[in-house]
This record gives C-alpha cells, sequence and structure tokens, in this order.
C-alpha cells in the first residue's frame, strides 16, 4: 500500500473514530437543546477509464444543533462535511473536470416561525467551502477550481390537504449566493487583441445568483408519495466579458440563465414475506434542465479560428428509477438505483481528436447504477457498503479543455455512527 493511500484509509478511519468518540459528550447538553447527526467512514478502490486506483478513503460527517424556543419558533444549526479520495468528474466551468479528491464543507444556521393554519417561515444563512486537488502533489486550499460561497434564503412553507386524504405541503423560496474561485485568474489579456479584455487578475468565474424555487409535496394514500419541484436561478458573472465574432470583448458581462423541472414518485409495496418480511419501496425520478446563456467561444488556434455562438447552452434530461429494501427482521437496508441521462448542447461543436470541428453539434449521454447497503452492528453502529458505474459517451473526441467521454466504478465499505 502506498503512503497516499495509508494516509487516506488513516483520515477515514481517523475520522469514524472522532465521530463515535463525540458523540455522547454532545448528548450532554443543557436542557433545551439538541444535538443529533452521523459519521461515516469508508475505505475502498476505484477505477477510473483503463486505470486502477490504490486503496482510498471516503468519509461523510453531519452534525446538528437544534433549539426549540416555543412551539411556534427554533432555531436549527447545520454543518457538514465531506471527503471523497477517488477520481471524479465535476462540472464548475461550462464542462466536466477531472479531479483526483475533493474536500467539500458548510455550515448553515435556519431559523423557524410558525404561524397558524400550517403556515412556516424560515430565513437561512450557510457558508461553503469546496476545495480540489486535480493532481496527487497538489497541496489543499491551492486549486485552481477551489471556490468559496455565501447563500441567504427565505422559504415560506404551508402545511394543508388536497382534499380529505392527502396532506399536501408547498413550498416557496428566494435563494441568494455569491461564489469566489480565489486562485481561478483569467489570462485572457495575454492573447486577445482588445483593451477591453478582462486583465490576469480578473475572477471571471465569480458569480451573484438569485434563485427562485417552488417545491409540492403529496402524502398520497396506499403508502404513495409523489413531489414536483420547478426552479429557475439568474446568473450574473462579475468579471467575465462577452466575447463577439470577431475575437473581441465587450463591455456586456457574462449572464446565464438556467431553469430546472423535477417530477417524482414513490410506492410501498406490499411486504415480501417469503423472504422474511421484506419491505420494499420502489420510486423514479425525472428531471429536465436548460441553461441559456450570453456568452460564446472564439477557438484563437491558427489551424482552426472558429466562432461557436451560444457556446455553453444546453439542454438536459435524467430518468432515475430506483428500489429500496427494508430487511425488517435483520434491520439492514439495500438500495438499487440507477440513472439516464442525455444531455444536447444547442451551440457547441463536436470536434475530432486533433481539434478539428465534424459539423454536428455535441451531445453527451450517461448510465449509472448505484448500490448501497447498511446493517446494524450494535446501538447506532452500523456497517455500512457501497459500490457505483457509471459510463459518460460523446460524440466528440477532443478533450484538452473539459471531459466527455470516461467510465469509472468503485466499491467501499467502512462504518457509520448515529447520534
Amino acid at each position: 500500500m502506498t503512503n497516499r493511500a495509508r494516509n487516506a484509509v488513516i483520515a477515514v478511519l481517523t475520522a469514524a473514530v472522532v465521530g463515535a468518540t463525540c458523540a455522547p459528550v454532545s448528548a450532554q447538553t443543557e436542557p433545551g437543546w439538541k444535538v443529533q447527526g452521523n459519521v461515516t467512514g469508508m475505505a475502498g478502490q476505484y477505477f477510473y477509464d483503463k486505470s486502477a486506483g490504490s486503496v482510498n478513503g471516503f468519509a461523510d460527517a453531519d452534525a446538528q444543533l437544534l433549539r426549540s424556543f416555543s412551539t411556534e419558533r427554533g432555531f436549527y444549526l447545520d454543518a457538514h462535511t465531506t471527503y471523497t479520495g477517488f477520481k471524479q468528474v465535476d462540472e464548475l466551468a461550462g464542462g466536466g473536470t477531472l479531479f483526483q479528491q475533493s474536500w467539500d464543507n458548510s455550515l448553515e444556521g435556519k431559523f423557524v416561525q410558525r404561524y397558524d393554519d400550517g403556515w412556516s417561515l424560515k430565513p437561512r444563512l450557510a457558508v461553503r467551502s469546496e476545495l480540489y486537488r486535480e493532481t496527487v502533489d497538489e497541496q489543499w486550499g491551492k486549486g485552481l477550481y477551489d471556490f468559496a460561497r455565501g447563500e441567504g434564503g427565505l422559504l415560506l412553507e404551508h402545511k394543508t390537504r388536497l382534499g380529505l386524504s392527502t396532506p399536501w405541503t408547498w413550498q416557496l423560496s428566494w435563494d441568494v449566493y455569491y461564489t469566489h474561485y480565489p486562485h481561478f485568474q483569467s489570462l485572457t489579456s495575454q492573447f486577445g487583441t482588445e483593451q477591453s479584455a478582462p486583465d490576469p487578475d480578473s475572477r471571471i468565474l465569480d458569480t451573484v445568483s438569485n434563485q427562485l424555487s417552488y417545491r409540492s409535496d403529496f402524502d398520497l394514500p396506499g403508502f404513495a408519495a409523489a413531489w414536483f419541484q420547478y426552479s429557475v436561478s439568474f446568473i450574473s458573472f462579475t468579471d467575465q466579458k462577452v466575447v463577439n465574432s470577431q475575437d473581441q470583448f465587450l463591455s456586456t458581462n457574462r449572464t446565464d440563465a438556467f431553469q430546472s423541472l423535477d417530477l417524482g414518485y414513490s410506492k410501498r409495496l406490499n411486504d415480501w414475506l417469503k423472504l422474511g418480511r421484506v419491505r420494499p419501496v420502489v420510486a423514479i425520478d425525472w428531471t429536465t434542465s436548460d441553461l441559456i446563456s450570453n456568452q460564446n467561444d472564439f477557438d484563437a488556434d491558427p489551424s482552426r479560428l472558429k466562432f461557436i455562438g451560444a457556446y455553453y447552452d444546453y439542454w438536459e434530461t435524467h430518468l432515475s428509477p430506483s428500489l429500496t429494501a427494508a430487511f425488517l427482521k435483520a434491520g439492514s437496508v439495500l438500495r438499487v438505483g440507477a440513472d439516464f441521462g442525455a444531455r444536447y448542447y444547442t451551440g457547441r461543436l463536436s470536434q475530432n481528436g486533433d481539434g478539428s470541428y465534424r459539423g454536428d453539434k455535441l451531445h453527451q449521454y450517461t448510465e449509472a447504477v448505484t448500490l448501497d447497503f447498511s446493517q446494524p452492528l450494535w446501538r447506532q453502529l452500523d456497517f455500512r457498503a457501497r459500490a457505483a458505474w457509471e459510463n459518460t459517451s460523446a460524440n466528440t473526441y477532443y478533450e484538452q479543455t473539459y471531459t466527455y467521454n470516461y467510465h469509472d466504478y468503485n466499491y467501499f465499505a467502512g462504518l457509520g455512527w448515529r447520534f
């Protein structure tokens, strides 16, 4: 086992031990306060394309501090951290980027004010930090795509009924986000021809976003549930200028509009008695989204010199069925999920391996399968296992800027502690 793998395993096991030892102490809070949460530590192996990674880890910890001042008023504080020790492709700047490891941290405070007839008002404030390592020797906190985010929002909730037998909860929310990339600086002006081009200190990925969302949840008869959510985000880039067909930068900043629609349904089936009282729940979720941006792209390579309008625009859809089986006698839970997705760019063109353009619009397909298992061991201590497989393919072969074609799978096992 390499030093890197050994350090990762030690970090994962340390997180699990710390969570286990802190849990009894957390319960000894003053009256009126409540602390709850969970810690998970796993070790395993990942495989990316044709390469196998060494043993690495995954760790996740979540803790909530709740304070009820009265039946109408309360406070909620949530702290969360996740370490992912295997290769992954995340989209942060207009396309997929391959990272070796990531570390996500967030802290959120929410105040709850309840009113008569099922009305509630929930303002919130949050901060988040996401750290990425593109190479194994890159220091934490020095990543090009590291970002910090400040968040604030207000949610209006109403719990009522649709008819006599269907509880109905709907929510209307407005959220504001400011995202800052401290290490990402534009070098466009070194190659551009206009003085209006962003200078090397420009924070061209920094954004201010406003998001409006509506969600409805229905508790249907027969142990079924359905949900519906629509959200729209208006994203303003603070420093990124729009490029035109002459490879000139305009005085106008880039702005994006992103909207998403999510529909879901779940149903608890009759228990499978022949398997020892297994309680199955089937679910299906369908999402569709699109991004519209005023930003274009100009390929300044002398062999191509290509202008591409609406470079970031796309629409995307995902269909995600799942089956969750609870083994009532043993207390174990098994969940199998799948995801089938497709993304179609309306402006971006596909390319050959040498960068030459093929003429057709770029599209990308994704298939994924996940498997999660948990088994109680002692009190709040669980054994947990997780496996995932994903394949992503596209009609383009030029990937010096973004990653479009890859397949990966991983498996991990470890312990989880609930307190």
